[in-house]
């Protein structure tokens, strides 16, 4: 008993570590990182280009670059230690069930991102839309999984609904400590108003596809963020909605820089 209670306090201390927390912010910086690469992706895309405007074309972007490799596994060091601060928030310093699940459903997307980061700079690849669409095939196979996926399209398209609910009535600057808000206050509020009204869009867009591939039993449609962009680009409109939503990823990318810096981390 004394040596799970001497852990559980060693880990404890470990979360609450200053220096832990300063590294844990590196986490905001790579999802910066992450959403800057796909937001010129996409803006390429409305131009003409033939880029994979998703999480596998970003980080293969990244991965290009001078010094990529030790990007990406900064990137990835970044956002694991980020997903365990929240799991550490979730079993040390929450104490309703809402907020437990919630801090541990964000550190586990964190892990999971600093693990792809990690695999990227391991040399390894994978294609996004080819696993969305795989993904997507499997569950087509069963009623339940059908019904799966609907709900999936559903809850996107619901996160669309928060996230530009927060970007609107400018939620986000909960997020951030007193100081950065007063120092950055019109930056800020304008890269982060913009960025996350972008990010629904995405989120809706894709939600969108989920649903219609269901619908039509055509599982090559459901092919994540770059199937959902190129779906918005082949509109009559498209171009130049996707690069707005392209610069609108950019300025998320900036407030996460922010976020990076400033987040209040309680």
């Amino acid at each position: 008993m004394k040596g799970s209670a001497d852990a559980v306090h060693a880990a404890r201390m470990a979360a609450d570590h200053p220096w832990f927390e300063r590294a844990a912010r590196l986490g905001y910086a790579a999802n910066g990182l992450l959403h800057g690469a796909l937001g010129l992706l996409a803006v390429l895309l409305a131009t003409g280009g033939s880029a994979e405007a998703d999480q596998s074309g970003a980080l293969q972007a990244l991965a290009a670059q001078p010094f990529g490799e030790v990007l990406l596994w900064v990137c990835a060091a970044g956002a694991s230690l980020l997903g365990f601060w929240h799991l550490g928030q979730a079993f040390f310093e929450q104490e309703k069930l809402f907020g437990r699940l919630k801090y541990v459903a964000t550190g586990l997307v964190f892990i999971v991102v600093g693990a792809t980061f990690g695999r990227y700079a391991l040399g390894g690849r994978s294609d996004s839309g080819q696993t969305a669409s795989s993904f997507s095939a499997e569950l087509m196979g069963h009623p339940l999984g059908r019904i799966a996926l609907i709900l999936l399209g559903l809850a996107l398209i619901a996160m669309a609904g928060y996230y530009a609910y927060k970007g609107v009535t400018r939620r986000f600057l909960a997020d951030l400590s007193a100081s950065g808000g007063t120092k950055f206050s019109p930056a800020i509020k304008l890269s982060g108003t913009i960025g996350y009204v972008a990010k629904a869009l995405v989120l809706a867009a894709l939600g969108l596809l989920f649903i219609s591939s269901t619908i039509q039993q055509d599982p090559d449609e459901a092919t994540g963020v770059d199937g959902a962009l190129k779906a918005i680009g082949e509109q009559s409109f498209g171009p130049p909605v996707l690069a707005a939503i392209g610069v609108g990823l950019l300025a998320y990318a900036l407030y996460l820089f922010f976020r990076a810096r400033f987040d209040s981390m309680d």
